[in-house]
This record gives structure tokens, C-alpha cells and sequence, in this order.
């Protein structure tokens, strides 16, 4: 499985170029813990997009791909713009300047649910709180 399964991490972008260092290193930590090839793509002000970050790991061979998007919450981007653009669910392609991704049919795209309020997100919460008050 970890030959032929690739992990794409969907990213907002940000016009603050300091902060795509963060989604970067999500990207190697979860490599580092999964052993799986994990890619970073933007879904506006970044390159590559996502479209091309799922892209590059077809042209490369992989024949499985994860898309998570790194989001809280499951807005228009996690419930449209994201499936439209993989194809796996009708509508009117977003205007972000680049197209749907067309995928062969040996190859599986599964499209993973948000990040949303995960328990472990209060730990890290709470790990913020007790830095705040030393």
C-alpha cells in the first residue's frame, strides 16, 4: 500500500507568505508518522494546488490518493469546491483559475472527511493555555 498510496493535504493559502511554512511541516510530520508520500496543495494563492498536487502523484504512478483537507469546518471549499474539483461530485466548476482534475480509471481518489472539532484538538488548546499563563 505505501508504494502505491499517496496523501495530499489541502491547504486555504494565504497572501502571508510566512505562513506556508506550517502546512509544509504538517506535511512532513505526517509523513514521518504514516510512511506514506505526502504532498501539500493550496486551494487559492499557493502553488501547486491541490488539482496539481493529486496530479503530480497520477503522472508519478501512484494508483491511490488521499485528499484531507486541512479545514475546521465543512464550508463551501470542503462540501463543493474541493469534490467538484475531483470530480466526485456535480456542479459548476469553481473560478480559481484552474480546472477539474480528470482521473484515470486505474486510480482511486478518496476523499477524506475535514478535520473538523477532533478531540484531540483540545489538547492542543489546552497546551496553548498553560504556554499563555507561565
Amino acid at each position: 500500500m505505501k508504494d502505491s498510496t499517496g496523501v495530499v493535504i489541502i491547504g486555504h493559502g494565504s497572501r502571508l507568505p510566512e505562513s506556508r511554512g506550517i502546512y509544509e511541516e504538517i506535511a512532513k510530520k505526517t509523513e514521518e508518522k504514516s510512511g506514506l508520500k505526502v504532498r501539500v496543495g493550496y486551494m487559492k494563492h499557493w502553488r501547486p494546488t491541490f488539482t496539481e498536487a493529486v496530479r503530480s502523484f497520477i503522472d508519478d504512478g501512484f494508483k491511490k490518493v488521499i485528499v484531507v483537507p486541512l479545514f475546521f469546518v465543512p464550508g463551501l471549499h470542503v462540501q463543493e469546491d474541493i469534490p467538484i474539483l475531483l470530480g466526485i461530485k456535480e456542479g459548476e466548476v469553481p473560478e480559481f483559475g484552474y480546472e477539474k482534475v480528470t482521473i484515470p480509471e486505474d486510480v482511486e481518489v478518496i476523499y477524506a472527511k475535514h478535520i473538523g472539532a477532533d478531540e484531540r484538538l483540545a489538547e492542543v488548546v489546552m497546551d496553548r493555555v498553560q504556554e499563555a499563563i507561565r
